[in-house]
């Protein structure tokens, strides 16, 4: 299809145009945008973006013509030049429209509003883009999460799973993280419930991301391990499999109350990803001197060993294992208060990225 023809197109994509017409028109624009090269064609004609958005938007349209508009801008959103261009564009009032699809608890296109919303946060920059519009339209983290923890909350059957990767992208942003950590908000511990959410792997994947995120923000780290928000056993119970048999009781009782005699039937995190997660966030909780105590205290070496003997994946693996040398080190040996003090000297990089590669290759 020639860019012209396109341009002719627009006219039939009127939420006015024949049904008929109009869902042909449409078809042809999802088809396009299923390719990189038809993504490229449509993103040379950008007025096609409005009336694609008038189409997924209109609270008289037909549901099949408001899905397949969404399912052209899940396609288009896939291309990170396509998302700045929407982001950019001061006549195109996306975000405001994606959201009122997600909070409208009626609306027939809410799970694929989330899905945009989380393919327009990937890339940083227009995260950034994405956040300054939130602010601007009044768009809180505060209603996000309301939305995103009430069970049941749309009436037309949408499952909202897709705005936890969008919590999960919006983490990328230092301020984000401040409001997520804010100690009078308890915006965190509304959010940990859901490290073992078992009907969605995509919302227990976008808040395990959220939260390693914030792990990456040492000065909450003491507060993040107390008794306040307790994020400990949140971490580690999804990396835990039945309680050995093995393990001596004074050992179990070590562990936080929720991983104590776990029963046969408890089964490990399934995704390897999300294994690798909360690996990182534990690792990232383990900076300094007093939390890699209070971590060691609480016994999380029983639940890492028991999880490094069954872990196939090679990256888990080494996770891991990275994260036990911790553990298991002697602070004499250590010898550091906070591993944020130490500089790696860029010369090294190499080295020890090569060593992990030559690690995963056995």
């Amino acid at each position: 299809m020639e860019k012209s023809a396109l341009e002719e197109m627009i006219q039939f994509l009127e939420p006015s145009a024949r049904l008929d017409v109009k869902s042909m028109a449409l078809q042809h624009i999802v088809s396009l945008t299923a390719t990189s090269e038809g993504v490229a064609l449509v993103d040379q004609v950008p007025p096609l973006y409005k009336q694609l958005l008038a189409l997924l938007t209109d609270p008289k349209g037909q549901a099949s013509v408001c899905k397949d508009a969404a399912l052209a801008f899940i396609n288009l959103t896939g291309s990170q030049s396509v998302c700045h261009r929407l982001l950019d564009d001061p006549h195109l009032d996306l975000i405001a429209a994606l959201w009122q699809c997600v909070s409208n608890p009626e609306s027939t296109v809410a799970d694929p509003a989330c899905m945009i919303l989380s393919n327009l946060t990937i890339d940083k920059v227009c995260c950034d883009l994405l956040a300054e519009t939130l602010k601007a339209k009044d768009i809180t983290l505060d209603k996000v999460i309301y939305v995103f923890c009430q069970e049941g909350y749309n009436q037309a059957s949408a499952k909202l799973h897709y705005l936890g990767p969008f919590l999960s992208n919006l983490s990328q942003l230092e301020s984000i993280r401040a409001s997520i950590l804010d100690r009078t908000g308890c915006v965190i511990q509304r959010l940990l419930p859901f490290t073992e959410y078992k009907a969605s792997r995509v919302r227990r994947g976008g808040i395990v991301g959220t939260l390693r995120n914030c792990c990456f923000e040492p000065k909450y780290h003491e507060w993040l391990l107390s008794e306040e928000v307790d994020i400990l056993p949140r971490l580690l119970l999804p990396l835990a499999g039945p309680t050995p048999e093995t393990l001596e009781p004074e050992d179990i009782e070590k562990l936080p109350m929720d991983l104590q005699y776990l029963d046969e039937d408890k089964t490990l995190e399934e995704d390897p990803d999300i294994r690798k997660m909360l690996l990182e966030a534990l690792t990232q909780l383990c900076a300094t001197r007093k939390c890699r105590e209070i971590i060691r205290g609480q016994s999380a070496y029983f639940i890492l060993r028991e999880l490094h003997k069954v872990e196939k994946d090679k990256t888990v693996r080494l996770a891991c294992e990275n994260l036990v040398d911790i553990l298991i080190k002697k602070e004499e040996e250590i010898n550091l208060d906070s591993y944020h003090d130490v500089e790696v000297p860029n010369e090294m990089v190499p080295e020890f990225e090569q060593m992990d590669k030559e690690y995963l290759k056995e």
